[in-house]
């Protein structure tokens, strides 16, 4: 009798030990899934304003590096495995990642506030965007390039946007290095930087970021968020603090999910199922979502979809 006993307890011991390994062994993916809807009436304070009465959320995915164990997680509903690629750029690291994605949040903040009080009638002078980096994951050459420096020309092409970036590389073809201005530290410099090919075409192997200079907002409005990151939640953002300036009318609760550019453009994001996952989790009745990834949830039941294009559309869905 003891020794079945003791056969036992070892077993269970082998067994708990190999769940423990194979809860650390790394794999080259990732787990997606569905996170939290944020109200934000309780992240946003629009200083001087009360919150809006209806209740806007803001919504969410959980991303975690899957272990060998994780990876039966993939069951569960609205969870989805993908490969590091399709997470972060080759060559970056989870701490630059974490940094880029906690830069976008702030900028996608900067962006919201100054859009949402334009649409509410304030004057607000903004600088122009510039393209600034945001990390450097591949280090072409000898760190010839630096976190934070600001592209003004990339060959002969002067650099205001993302896009105007992204034709640049285009039209250098199998050049291997192209002079790129840049603004460092307020001054202009001139440099030569080597460029890595891809199946796209030349890359500059960094990540860029369009930077919108703090405006001086006639209104502050102050963010409490500290465990969420990335830009999509611009749309969501811009739509509370208009809410506040210049009242939305009562209704069921709001969750939604899309980047916002200055001139009230919605951008595409990831995750679009797990976000409208959490969105029917908090009970909200109505889900934003950016035109592009539409058709990820079109056929989904239960809640209203509305595809959005700009903010001005945004706010013509609330008002009805």
């Amino acid at each position: 009798m003891g020794g079945r006993r003791n056969a036992v307890y070892i077993w269970t011991i082998v067994v708990l030990a190999i769940l423990a390994g194979l809860s650390i062994v790394p794999t080259p993916y990732y787990v997606l899934a569905p996170g939290g809807a944020i109200d934000l009436g309780k992240r946003i304070t629009v200083v001087g304003y009360p919150a809006p009465e209806r209740r806007l959320y803001l919504t969410d995915v959980v991303l975690a590096r899957a272990s060998v164990l994780l990876l039966a997680a993939a069951v569960l509903p609205g969870t989805r495995i993908v490969s590091r690629e399709r997470v972060m750029p080759a060559g970056e690291s989870a701490r630059g990642y974490d940094r880029v994605m906690s830069d976008a949040m702030g900028e996608s903040q900067n962006v919201a506030a100054i859009v949402a009080e334009r649409a509410a009638g304030l004057r607000v002078e903004v600088p122009a965007a510039r393209v600034c980096i945001a990390d450097i994951p591949m280090r072409p050459g000898p760190r010839i390039l630096r976190r934070g420096d600001c592209i003004a020309r990339v060959g002969a092409r002067a650099i205001a946007t993302e896009r105007d970036l992204q034709r640049a590389l285009a039209s250098l073809g199998r050049a291997r290095s192209v002079r790129v201005r840049v603004l460092r530290d307020g001054v202009e410099r001139e440099l030569v930087v080597p460029t890595i090919a891809t199946t796209r075409g030349a890359r500059l192997g960094v990540l860029v970021i369009e930077r919108v200079p703090s405006a001086h907002l006639p209104v502050a409005v102050r963010y409490a968020f500290d465990d969420v990151s990335g830009s999509s939640g611009g749309l969501m953002f811009a739509l509370h603090i208009y809410g506040a300036l210049h009242g939305v009318r009562t209704g069921e609760p709001v969750a939604g999910t899309g980047t916002i550019a200055l001139d009230g453009t919605v951008g595409s994001i990831e995750g679009t199922r797990q976000k409208l996952i959490a969105a029917q989790r908090a009970g909200a009745k109505l889900f934003l979502v950016p035109v592009a990834n539409y058709p990820e949830i079109a056929h989904e039941r239960g809640i209203a979809i509305v595809p959005i294009a700009t903010f001005a559309q945004a706010l013509d869905v609330l008002r009805d």
